[in-house]
């Protein structure tokens, strides 16, 4: 059995293979309109950050950014000032560590719970904190090994409701085939205890043979993809199986060996060196550091088509891309990474609307409403370049984290400029509902409910939106000499004609492979801006529990109130805000909601 193959020889089994894999020497020309995106738009909504990671999505539409070299958390909104919501402390940044991968609870808006994958003085792990309470971490995965290079650190909930964490095997290739956790891709409860199911009993493994996995994704149909950086032949995107063995280190690219799972697409290091990954219409989208573009592939049946590389050469190097819950795809650059040439704005994110126009251009006039932040901190770190490189059966029932040189904490960052915000066509979802209490159902997908705490009724702190300066008023004329015996009184202005009023949709978004959800849109269907609004609406048959944010769930039958915050600011004639909210469906037909009543002031 070969230690390593050669680039040769890889190059020639992917050519005996085709059949099996697909090599993106060739990528198809771009389009307009790839994956059902408009990539002839794409616009920038944040500058300034530092070498942003992972991120994920509050229920409002908001995202939650990390950065690897400062461990911030940032909250971000397209046309707000990012808001610091806390630094994650004893995170070691040595090498390509850090504040890497983030992930939400599938039952946030019950237990609050915020996951963050990060490198600590012994060790790469996974630990949880409640939204609004930083402070108080729970690990729950550790010793998973660290290293200067390929620390992995994507972490994701399925469709299952369970947490994958993906693991780089930490410099050390012998890691990626023996019992540590590092080469993997590992599968855990919320809790972080062993789910029943997993391939390897009592192992959190759930495949291996990986060098270094970046990124994670699942298709409509529950099957999940992971993009991984190979050595110095080919970089891959896998098709994971439980208890797969991809190869590592004994393989890269496609190997024609019945021993390992190859790739179902492999590019060149120069052109790729994929790290995050997304799908969305029937696309996977593959961020890519070396090759500086995102490459879009169909995929289907576990399968990919020809890619297209879009954004090629624009914004640099590429780190994550999701699907952001407002229907745009989300991309951040790496700039400021090892490799990178950081210009003015960067580290950057950028958003790509779909090819039906999106959502319509108006900012909103201050940050969402949601669940309480943590207080903000001050100016962002100076962007300064940051060192950064570039994967079982689970013999040992106690894997042990692999020795790495001295780590140093994380350096104090010097004060520079705050992340600065782009315009960007991008509604505000802006409401702080609120619903009737009720008892809850379980609407967690895990078998481990944590329980949930009572969500603090005060509201985000929001930038206080800047009144409107009051005309001065015109001097009073100067009598005449001669009194007027009946002088005439001042007439009063008349009033503005004029009417204020609005109307209230609700979809539902009904998925078995992930989170079902709701959507409230508002609009002003009056001739002034309306300052205030409250819709309500029954919660309809066929739904087990419909819950918004900072309240408890409402159970069928019942009514929800959801009104706007003062500091949302006015809603123009015409213009509309949508929200999401949690709903919780087992199957089967879902009445639609009536009535739904909207009043405006």
């Amino acid at each position: 059995m070969p230690k390593r193959l050669s680039a040769a020889l890889a190059a020639v089994l992917c050519a005996i293979t085709a059949a099996a894999v697909l090599v993106a020497t060739r990528p198809a020309p771009a389009g307009a309109a790839t994956g059902g995106f408009d990539f002839t738009r794409p616009q920038v909504a944040v500058t300034g950050l530092q070498t942003p990671w992972g991120m994920a999505f509050l229920p409002d539409r908001s995202a939650l950014v990390t950065e690897r070299a400062t461990a911030d958390i940032w909250r971000v909104y397209p046309g707000t000032t990012p808001t610091r919501v806390t630094t994650i402390q004893n995170v070691y940044t040595t090498g390509d560590g850090g504040l890497l991968g983030i992930a939400l609870s599938p039952a946030f808006l019950q237990d609050l719970f915020v996951y963050v994958y990060l490198t600590s003085a012994s060790d790469n792990r996974v630990v949880r904190f409640r939204w609004g309470s930083p402070n108080t971490q729970q690990v729950v995965l550790s010793g998973i090994p660290r290293g200067q290079s390929r620390n992995g650190g994507r972490i994701a909930f399925g469709p299952d409701g369970m947490l994958y964490v993906a693991t780089g095997d930490a410099g050390n290739p012998n890691n990626a085939q023996n019992g540590t956790l590092g080469g993997k891709i590992l599968r855990i409860r919320p809790d972080g205890t062993v789910p029943a199911d997993n391939p390897f009993a009592g192992s959190p493994v759930y495949s291996y043979g990986h060098r270094n996995v970046q990124g994670l994704a699942w298709d409509t149909g529950g099957r999940l993809y992971a993009t991984e950086f190979g050595e110095d032949a080919w970089d891959e995107l896998n098709a994971i199986v439980p208890g797969g063995n991809y190869g590592w280190p004994s393989c890269q690219g496609v190997c024609g060996d019945t021993r390992w799972r190859d790739p179902i697409l492999t590019w060149r290091p120069a052109d790729a060196s994929p790290s995050g990954l997304a799908y969305a219409n029937g696309t996977l989208f593959a961020a890519a550091l070396r090759g500086t573009r995102l490459w879009a592939a169909p995929a289907a049946g576990g399968s990919v088509g020809t890619p297209v590389a879009e954004l090629r050469g624009i914004y640099g190097r590429l780190r994550t891309v999701a699907l952001g819950l407002d229907g745009w795809l989300w991309v951040t650059t790496s700039n400021y990474d090892a490799g990178g040439t950081p210009v003015l704005g960067d580290d950057r994110i950028i958003r790509i609307p779909p090819v039906d126009g999106g959502p319509p251009a108006s900012p909103p006039a201050s940050p969402p409403a949601g669940p309480p932040l943590s207080p903000s901190a001050g100016p962002s770190p100076s962007p300064s370049p940051s060192p950064s490189g570039g994967s079982s059966p689970c013999l040992s029932p106690s894997p042990s984290p692999s020795p790495s040189p001295s780590p140093s904490p994380s350096p104090s960052p010097s004060p520079s400029a705050t992340p600065s915000v782009s315009p960007s066509p991008s509604v505000s979802p802006s409401v702080t509902p609120s619903p009737s209490p009720s008892p809850s159902p379980s609407p967690s997908a895990s078998p481990s409910p944590s329980p949930s705490p009572s969500p603090s009724a005060s509201p985000c702190p929001s930038p206080t939106p800047t009144p409107s300066p009051s005309p001065s008023p015109s001097p009073s004329p100067s009598p005449s000499a001669t009194p007027s015996p009946s002088p005439s009184p001042s007439p009063s202005p008349s009033p503005s004609a004029g009417t204020r009023s609005c109307e209230a949709t609700i979809r539902f978004i009904l998925s078995w492979t992930a989170a079902s959800r709701g959507e409230l849109m508002v609009r002003n269907t009056g001739t002034l801006p309306i300052s205030s609004w409250t819709v309500t609406f029954r919660v309809p048959n066929g739904l087990s529990y419909v819950q918004m944010w900072n309240g408890g769930p409402t159970p069928p039958g019942a009514m929800v109130t959801v009104t706007n915050q003062p500091w949302n600011g006015a809603l123009p004639p015409g213009a509309w805000v949508t929200m999401d909210f949690a709903i919780g469906w087992s199957g089967g037909a879902v009445q639609a909601p009536s009535p739904i009543t909207c009043t405006a002031t």
